[in-house]
């Protein structure tokens, strides 16, 4: 728990050390919303996304960032087969970013920067059975649209 603690205030502290120095040096926003949703932080602040998102809609601004941590218990779920899949980003809204530092073991991180106007989406599942013994159970999907204006 003390690394994924650690992990979170590192890309916290990323994030907040990435933001523009004052509105002046920042992005000018589109007049029109061309998906027509209210961003879900009007301020422009990054937005984390983790698994009690999952099925959830979200409105970015362009140049606005995302976070995703999905995470297990590395000591229940010891085998990476059951950890988080990579997130994958579809369309062409959204461009990946690097991770200010690796992730913790058991923990799915990506990060993205809100790009042009549009939809897209974002995906990961994880699997409960050990890739050596198949059980039947299903995978567990993740998925998020985002809209951006």
């Amino acid at each position: 728990m003390r690394a994924k603690t650690l992990f979170t205030a590192v890309v916290v502290a990323a994030s907040l050390a990435a933001a523009p120095a004052s509105a002046g040096s920042a992005a000018p926003a589109d007049p029109v919303a061309p998906t027509g949703c209210a961003p879900t932080d009007a301020t422009g602040r990054p937005i984390q996304l983790g698994h009690a998102d999952n099925g959830r809609t979200i409105c970015l601004q362009r140049w606005q960032r995302l976070y995703v941590t999905l995470s297990v218990d590395p000591v229940r779920y010891p085998n990476p087969h059951n950890w988080w899949t990579p997130v994958q980003a579809s369309g062409d809204v959204l461009v990946a970013l690097p991770l200010p530092a690796p992730p913790p073991p058991g923990t799915t991180a990506a990060a993205y920067r809100a790009t042009r106007p549009g939809r897209g989406g974002l995906a990961s599942y994880r699997d409960f059975c050990p890739p050596e013994i198949p059980c039947g159970a299903p995978v567990l999907p993740w998925r998020v649209t985002v809209d951006v204006n």
